[in-house]
C-alpha cells in the first residue's frame, strides 16, 4: 500500500491481519493530535431484531469518546460490562439511531449491541467510531490499539482530519 505524500502519520503493519496490534505513529506541531478508529459491520436481523456481541473491547485511555451508529432500526441498545452491566437506549429518527459516550473509563469491556431493525429489513448496518485525544511530544505521537474487535474488512484512520482506509485481513 503506497503512502500519500501529505499524511503525517505511518500505520504499523500497513497490512494488519485481524487480530494485530496496530501502531500509528507520526509527527504534528500541534500540542495534541485527534486519533480516531471506526468500522462497519453488517448485522443479520432474525425475527425482526439485531444483536452483536464485541467481547475484549479494549477502551484506551482518556479523553475518549465512543459513538455507535445503527441504520434501517427503530431503536438500539447498547449494554457494557465491565464489571456490572450499564445500559444506553435511543430511539432512531429516519431509521438511524445513535449512542454517543465521552470520558470512558479505559479498560476491557464486553459490549453487547441490539435492538429492533426497521420493518423489512435483513440486515442492519452498525458503525462503531472510537476516537481519542493524545499528547504530542517532541513533536511525534504514537498509539497503538488491538483490532480483536473489527471484522476482517476496511476500517478508516482519522488522525488530525486526514483518513487512511485500512484493509483488514
Amino acid at each position: 500500500m503506497e503512502t500519500p505524500e501529505n499524511r503525517d502519520f505511518e500505520i504499523i503493519p500497513p497490512e494488519p491481519r485481524s487480530g494485530d496490534n496496530v501502531t500509528i505513529r507520526g509527527t504534528s506541531s500541534a500540542e495534541f493530535v485527534d486519533i480516531a478508529i471506526a468500522f462497519t459491520r453488517t448485522v443479520p436481523v432474525a425475527s425482526g431484531k439485531y444483536k452483536c456481541r464485541m467481547p475484549g473491547t479494549e477502551i484506551p485511555e482518556r479523553p475518549n469518546h465512543l459513538t455507535v451508529r445503527t441504520e434501517n432500526v427503530k431503536d438500539l441498545k447498547v449494554k457494557v460490562k465491565i464489571l456490572l452491566w450499564m445500559t444506553r437506549r435511543a430511539r432512531a429518527s429516519d431509521g438511524v439511531a445513535e449512542i454517543c459516550e465521552s470520558d470512558v473509563p479505559s479498560g476491557k469491556y464486553d459490549i453487547r449491541i441490539e435492538g429492533n431493525a426497521a420493518e423489512g429489513q435483513s440486515q442492519v448496518d452498525l458503525t462503531v467510531t472510537a476516537s481519542r485525544t493524545i499528547k504530542v511530544k517532541d513533536g511525534k505521537f504514537e498509539e497503538t490499539f488491538s483490532t480483536r474487535t473489527i471484522p476482517a474488512d476496511e476500517f478508516e484512520v482519522t488522525v488530525a482530519e486526514q483518513t487512511e482506509f485500512i484493509q483488514l485481513r
